[in-house]
């Protein structure tokens, strides 16, 4: 078991790995917030996550990312479910150590291309060319295995919560 400084728990990793839905799982179990940091980044800006790629490009948009991830200094210990490219950019992976904790939900190619399917409002996945995926796919995974801990998503998300839950339980305490 994991002991650590109480902070926020931040689940990194591909798009379609099952971020957001583990983080809503965790949070109901710990009873703490759960933050959707593409949410927060929408709230603030009043723009959709696409509108801002699309129309200020992705530094820009980067940007954005790292100020909300600063934002939660303030915030109470949360289950973040963090964008997929935000553990990319090493300000923003020394913010969430210094922060909390992180966890890669590692989704094996296939499972993230189904659950991706054509990318729909999906900034960074704008193609259907499956080499072009895999390649980007391929090139995150080592920058994601930077993470805390690497928790496979080949099961239900409940039970992806359940083993973060028991390798962090100390953390929730």
């Amino acid at each position: 078991m994991t002991r650590t400084k109480d902070g926020h728990l931040f689940l990194v990793g591909f798009m379609g790995s099952g971020k957001s839905t583990v983080a809503a799982l965790l949070a109901a179990r710990t009873g703490r917030p759960c933050v959707e940091l593409d949410e927060e980044i929408e709230k603030r800006t009043g723009r959709s996550i696409a509108d801002l790629f699309s129309r200020d490009g992705e530094e820009k948009f980067r940007q954005i990312e790292a100020r909300a991830l600063a934002g939660l200094e303030q915030a109470p210990p949360s289950i973040v479910a963090t964008g997929g490219g935000a553990f990319l950019e090493v300000a923003n992976r020394q913010r969430m150590r210094a922060l909390g904790r992180t966890v890669w939900l590692d989704v094996p190619l296939e499972d993230a291309r189904c659950r991706v399917g054509g990318g729909s409002g999906r900034p960074m996945w704008r193609d259907g060319d499956p080499v072009a995926f895999r390649a980007f796919f391929e090139r995150r995974r080592a920058t994601y295995a930077l993470a805390d801990r690497r928790v496979p998503t080949r099961k239900t998300p409940e039970t992806v919560a359940d083993e973060i839950f028991d390798c962090f339980e100390r953390f929730f305490d």
